[in-house]
């Protein structure tokens, strides 16, 4: 990936991601809670509105590395609506998969959770052998990533797959100010989740990063890493570009 991921025109500088530690799922910013109420309006707004679209294109990746890692119980964390679990709302997401995820991924169970919306609100309190985050911490603001990742850590046994974008969505809130509230150059969130997994050396941990380019052509380039347990931060080798489309 280049070194410089491009937003709009604008290049995203290197800045470390700065937690405040104090913070935690039942003491968390004040900015946490405000946000939290705006995405439960913006869930309540619509059928398709965060349905877990954001997630098809890495459905592949994922069914790979839960064989790889012979994971059969999965945490989604962040899910939105979920509809790609689900046998009535999967085929109006995507004709990517031919069966709702949990078939295409082999579990044998899964638990669905996202703070914003009703019907997933509440965080299990048993761990999983995968857990799985797409198109969520770009939402959470920066102080409050700490005791995010950690909760997400925290649920794993054996692996979590992370897919972050690394540039402004194009949906804003009623006050205007950008939905992706925390935009960090790659290798920065890189060096925040290998510093964070420390604590957690059982895990392999999958992040991929979507950044946004202006060009000829506007599209959406990925690049997809592996941190181990050392830790040690594998970059893959394949690359896969796509016209630009909207993230959430």
């Amino acid at each position: 990936m280049p070194s410089d991921i491009k937003v709009v025109g604008q290049t995203v500088d290197r800045k470390p991601i700065s937690f405040d530690p104090v913070l935690s799922r039942d003491n968390p910013s004040k900015r946490y809670r405000s946000l939290l109420k705006e995405y439960k309006a913006m869930h309540d707004s619509g059928y398709k509105i965060f349905n877990g679209r954001s997630l098809v294109k890495y459905v592949g990746y994922i069914k790979n590395f839960l064989k790889d890692n012979d994971c059969k119980t999965l945490l989604d964390y962040g899910c939105g609506k979920g509809h790609l679990y689900m046998e009535e709302h999967y085929e109006s997401v995507t004709d990517v998969i031919k069966e709702p995820l949990p078939y295409f991924w082999n579990l044998d169970s899964y638990h669905l959770y996202d703070p914003g919306y009703e019907d997933f609100k509440t965080l299990p309190t048993e761990k999983y052998d995968a857990v799985i985050c797409t198109d969520v911490m770009e939402h959470v603001p920066e102080e409050d990533l700490g005791w995010v990742i950690e909760e997400i850590f925290s649920h794993a046994k054996k692996m979590v797959f992370l897919n972050v974008a690394c540039f402004k969505a194009l949906k804003t809130f009623k006050d205007g100010t950008n939905v992706h509230v925390s935009i960090f150059h790659h290798q920065d969130w890189l060096q925040f989740l290998a510093h964070e997994s420390q604590k957690h050396k059982d895990l392999t941990i999958y992040p991929f990063f979507d950044g946004f380019f202006k060009g000829d052509v506007d599209h959406v380039l990925t690049q997809g890493y592996q941190i181990d347990s050392y830790p040690r931060i594998i970059q893959f080798k394949e690359e896969d570009e796509e016209e630009c489309q909207e993230k959430d």
